[in-house]
């Protein structure tokens, strides 16, 4: 609803969209207050990392079970990269794919004749890192201030770094829109157009998706251990890094690995900050698609996908060498 009023604009366009984004974040921070009052009074804490996962004994209902469960991930999963595989390699959307359509023309044309695809990449791996990097150092000291301090102030500040989260991207691209399209003051530099208001946004955006976890870490620690390294004479850091990191470092890379996936394949937000030589993968892909090019849009989508694919076996080869629960799907 909010990109069909932007689509046909009009001068109660920014007030209805602040209507509904109002509304939006309403609906969250009455949802977040419920968690709080929920989870208040209860204590998760531990001692050192969780024990081993749950695991469920189907007994005979496997063979009934497994079956359907394949076939859920197949569609789930298979079937919308195949589907993706073949747009790629038939000359356009609708076409059958045969050994006479097929042709490699579309990957060709993405890896080795559209620069504007390789800048795509360029930008979103940089932006992705840099966010994911960048949130994890300001989270793990956010998340120890929000955890150690059990009063009013910290739960309303939670509640206010969920918002930008729960508001559509759209929303948050035309409110840094308006905040930076003019220069700076006192500096007097203008970062509309520039890839640097992107990151800005998706550091806004994202800002809860990598407190979250490292949040929850940190309620499951037990404060004696950190008090105990006091008693003995530890500083801030010294405990920080001897004891807190190592205990929280599960959901702190966990952290990074989903706020990494989320902004490299980002649309809503780079949609409308996006301008030439800033493009990230999600606006390439649906500027391609838009413009006619569904087979380019099929072939970079596979691109992104084996990219991803390649990412996780590189995490998976680290594995061993990384804290367990770190990489999630191996917990």
């Amino acid at each position: 609803m909010i990109f069909t009023k932007f689509s046909a604009f009009t001068s109660r366009t920014f007030g209805d969209v602040a209507v509904l984004s109002g509304i939006i974040a309403m609906i969250s921070v009455a949802g977040l207050m419920i968690q709080d009052r929920s989870l208040r009074g209860r204590d998760y804490r531990v001692i050192g990392l969780s024990g081993a996962s749950a695991v469920f004994e189907l007994g005979a209902w496997r063979f009934a079970f497994t079956p359907l469960l394949w076939g859920i991930l197949f569609f789930m999963l298979a079937a919308p990269f195949f589907a993706l595989v073949a747009g790629a390699l038939v000359p356009a959307y609708g076409v059958p794919l045969t050994f006479k359509t097929m042709s490699l023309h579309a990957f060709q044309e993405i890896l080795f004749r559209q620069a504007v695809t390789r800048t795509a990449f360029i930008n979103s791996l940089s932006l992705a890192s840099a966010t994911a990097l960048g949130l994890l150092v300001v989270t793990v000291l956010a998340a120890y201030a929000l955890t150690r301090r059990r009063d009013a102030v910290s739960r309303i500040v939670s509640s206010l770094i969920e918002i930008p989260y729960s508001l559509p991207g759209i929303v948050m691209a035309v409110s840094f829109i308006l905040v930076f399209a003019a220069p700076i003051p006192f500096l007097h530099v203008s970062l509309y157009g520039t890839i640097w208001i992107i990151l800005i946004a998706y550091f806004s955006s994202f800002f809860a998706v990598s407190l979250k976890p490292v949040v929850s870490a940190f309620h499951q620690l037990d404060p004696a251990l950190e008090e105990a390294a006091r008693l003995s004479g530890a500083g801030f850091f010294r405990r920080l890094f001897d004891i807190v990191v190592p205990l929280i470092a599960p959901a702190a890379g966990a952290s990074v690995i989903l706020v990494f996936l989320i902004a490299c394949n980002e649309l809503t937000i780079s949609a409308l900050l996006w301008s030439a030589g800033t493009q990230t993968l999600g606006v390439a892909i649906y500027n391609l698609d838009d413009s006619g090019s569904s087979d380019l849009a099929s072939a970079l989508s596979v691109l992104v996908v084996l990219m991803v694919v390649v990412m996780m076996l590189l995490l998976e080869l680290l594995a061993k060498r990384l804290p367990k629960g770190v990489v999630p799907w191996r917990s």
